[in-house]
């Protein structure tokens, strides 16, 4: 897609969160109809991903708030929650994850690579990539649940999926899209304003919620992996694909969350809005 494309089908901002909830979740869009003579362009839409991460997340951590509030085990209530929000989004980034880690592992070459993430059968590299993705992931949750409870847990975890939804479009701000890509091929460079716009939706409640030595090295961190990936990407598949880019949302997840219970660990930080509760409970 071209600038021209682009900016020839410019869409308005209810129609640009319509367009990103339509592409990375499976929430109804009957609220936003798009014309005939003018399908939904995701390009437009790269500033709004981050906005169905903040729903998805929330939802996950209501999810495991409502399985603890029945006395279900952590363990259970951590796996209801991951599974709500894999749901959520239909599953694909649990598939890009399976499908570049096959074809990155298995290919010999560009189309070999191609063919074998485009192959809808999963592979032994794949297999493992999830388990070992969901273990971390279940891990995580459980521990943050240590450091942050109620509400905040919930916003945590939104902030956290919002983040992770912004790395595609870094990397597509970085590298282009595969000329073999197929869902891919739907998105391109959104330009500076929309990847800044995409960054302040979750970069700015982040800081204020959790404060900047928990927010920034976890940015770093995730920033520092999708550029891994980025290259990774170029140097085996041409450019960024679906997978590739539903890949790294799922790790995403996990290098934030990381990222934000190292730096409470390391630093022994209070969360600003936990201790701000605390005392007006305490009051």
């Amino acid at each position: 897609m071209t600038e021209g494309q682009t900016a020839a089908r410019r869409q308005t901002l209810i129609g640009d969160c319509a367009a990103a909830f339509l592409l990375l979740s499976r929430f109804p869009t009957g609220w936003h109809v798009f014309p005939a003579d003018n399908p939904p362009n995701f390009t437009s839409a790269l500033w709004a991903f981050p906005l169905v991460g903040l729903v998805i997340g929330a939802c996950g951590g209501l999810i495991f708030l409502a399985a603890t509030a029945l006395s279900l085990p952590p363990l259970m209530a951590a796996a209801l929650a991951l599974l709500a929000t894999m749901l959520l989004s239909g599953g694909m980034h649990e598939d890009g994850l399976a499908d570049m880690a096959d074809g990155f592992g298995g290919g010999k070459d560009v189309e070999s690579r191609i063919r074998i993430m485009h192959d809808s059968r999963i592979g032994s590299y794949g297999v493992m990539a999830l388990i070992l993705a969901s273990l971390a992931r279940v891990g995580l949750l459980m521990a943050a649940a240590l450091h942050a409870t109620g509400l905040t847990l919930v916003l945590l975890l939104a902030l956290v999926y919002a983040a992770a939804r912004f790395l595609p479009v870094f990397q597509l701000s970085i590298i282009p899209v595969s000329p073999h890509a197929r869902l891919a091929s739907l998105t391109g460079n959104g330009g500076v304003w929309r990847a800044v716009t995409g960054l302040i939706v979750w970069a700015v409640p982040l800081i204020i919620a959790f404060g900047w030595q928990v927010a920034i090295p976890a940015a770093a961190l995730s920033c520092f992996l999708a550029v891994i990936i980025a290259r990774m990407a170029l140097r085996r598949v041409a450019g960024l694909t679906g997978d590739v880019m539903g890949a790294t949302i799922l790790l995403g997840e996990i290098t934030i969350l990381a990222g934000c219970l190292m730096a409470w660990e390391l630093l022994a930080l209070p969360i600003p809005m936990m201790a701000f509760v605390a005392g007006m409970v305490g009051t």
